[in-house]
């Protein structure tokens, strides 16, 4: 197996914003976090800068908080409507 391949996954905006959030504001420093072992933690924080790297190419940047916490809002809302397998 090519681990090194890429590999394409499709995410909404609404979607890769609350992905980051969680990992960036919820994860980073937490107990869960720090139990983590480096590959694990490596392997999140990756994900982290990819997902900012995103985020800032489709122009969401330097937003003042009151802005910033009603495109959060909307994003957690938006991800209510994403079809999950687990729960359906």
């Amino acid at each position: 197996m090519k681990l090194k391949k890429n590999t394409k996954i499709r995410l909404s905006t609404g979607h890769l914003l609350v992905i980051w959030d969680v990992i960036a504001n919820k994860l980073s420093g937490s107990p869960f976090f720090d139990s983590l072992n480096e590959e694990e933690r490596r392997a999140l924080w990756a994900l982290q800068d990819l997902s900012e790297a995103q985020i800032l190419k489709i122009g969401i940047e330097g937003k003042p908080k009151d802005e910033w916490e009603l495109l959060m809002a909307a994003a957690r809302k938006h991800v209510r409507t994403i079809p999950v397998e687990f729960l359906d």
